[in-house]
């Protein structure tokens, strides 16, 4: 309801109010008038107490009149904040509608995007592979073949010129130096080639519902047991701050399993990293939060960090920072399609020298059948 007809409204009441108590006092005065014989004061009492009653009836018309335009503004007003309300709610849906249409655009390009490079890429795989096979086996049965030919030579070194026998036996190194070389880089380019036949594998969800508390528990465990070595060596504490109940969460157990043990290796890796050139306590955290209707998996490390010219680049296919004969540098972009195809989002915090934080958010819920 408007102020200036609440105001107005209760100016009217207060005037009324006021009108009622001259009109009493002026009945008290026709009452004493009467008593004393004062028939002046009778006479004018009467004249004012019917000014009064007329005075009183027009107010209370005005009081009446403005009391029903007031209820008729608040009945329009609360008609207009209904309308607002429901044309701010249309609003909200209209906006998660559209939010959802951009969300499944992307996802769409994404799959295509991939469907694409998969398409073109499969036959390019099988056309690279048989060849680089025929490659190394050919490069290791040389290295045999020449370290049976050193034996011969040196068997018969009595019979040979001093001379010969230096220049063959140093040209016969190199050749082997050179086909180690050969098989090295050809086992690599075999593992770079692998990689590319793990992104162009068919990634359906299968989904299943599966303790998220024991999913980390199982992979935690993986992990120890593949690093056991160095974990005991260079005392890695591995600590796990699981959720107080149990959650069953919808995913895909192989994907999401993959996704985890792809950053806790990088964790290892940039610990035993930091580990040879300097003297601290290696820490790995791995904790779990629920959000709302999400589930936080955050993975921190004390390694080597990330620098900040290269932290953009980290997901991207076939970037990284190891040695091209211990990592393919696809371990991070796979992590981040699973997680997308899990409707979530992974993101990486780091301070060089410091730590690095994977945070990895997926829905509790995907709201899809699984798969048979």
């Amino acid at each position: 309801m408007p102020d200036f007809n609440i105001k107005d409204i209760e100016k009217l009441k207060l005037k009324i109010q006021l009108i009622e108590k001259t009109f009493i006092g002026c009945v008290i005065l026709v009452i004493l008038s009467l008593y004393y014989d004062w028939d002046a004061v009778t006479g004018i009492s009467v004249v004012a107490l019917i000014i009064i009653q007329i005075i009183k009836s027009r107010l209370s018309k005005q009081l009446k009149q403005k009391e029903y335009l007031a209820k008729i503004v608040e009945e329009r007003t609360i008609e207009l904040r209904v309308q607002r309300d429901q044309v701010l709610k249309e609003s909200e849906q209209l906006s998660k509608t559209l939010a959802a249409l951009a969300e499944a655009q992307d996802e769409l390009v994404r799959k295509e995007r991939l469907a694409t490079v998969g398409q073109l890429s499969k036959g390019l795989v099988d056309r690279i592979l048989n060849p680089l096979n025929y490659i190394n086996n050919f490069a290791s049965l040389s290295v045999e073949l020449a370290n049976d030919l050193r034996k011969n030579i040196q068997n018969g070194e009595t019979a040979m010129n001093k001379e010969l026998y230096a220049d063959t036996t140093e040209i016969l190194n190199m050749i082997t130096s050179n086909l180690n070389k050969i098989t090295e880089h050809g086992v690599n380019t075999v593992r770079i080639v692998k990689a590319m036949e793990e992104l162009l594998k068919d990634q359906k969800l299968k989904m299943a519902s599966a303790d998220i508390n024991n999913l980390c528990k199982v992979n935690i465990d993986v992990i120890t047991k593949l690093f056991a070595k160095e974990i005991e060596e260079k005392n890695i504490d591995i600590s796990f701050q699981g959720l107080t109940l149990s959650l069953m969460i919808d995913m895909n157990i192989e994907q999401m399993s993959k996704m985890f043990l792809n950053v806790m290796k990088n964790s290892i890796y940039a610990i035993l990293k930091k580990a040879e050139k300097q003297t601290f306590e290696p820490k790995i955290i791995v904790k779990l939060e629920k959000e709302g209707s999400q589930i936080i998996i955050s993975i921190q490390d004390n390694g080597i960090g990330i620098e900040d010219s290269i932290k953009d680049k980290v997901f991207e296919p076939f970037f990284t920072t190891k040695p091209t004969a211990e990592a393919s540098g696809i371990g991070l972009y796979v992590s981040r399609e699973v997680v997308l195809s899990h409707k979530g989002s992974i993101a990486v915090k780091s301070e060089k020298n410091k730590y690095t934080e994977f945070t990895i958010t997926v829905p509790i819920h995907q709201n899809i059948e699984p798969n048979e």
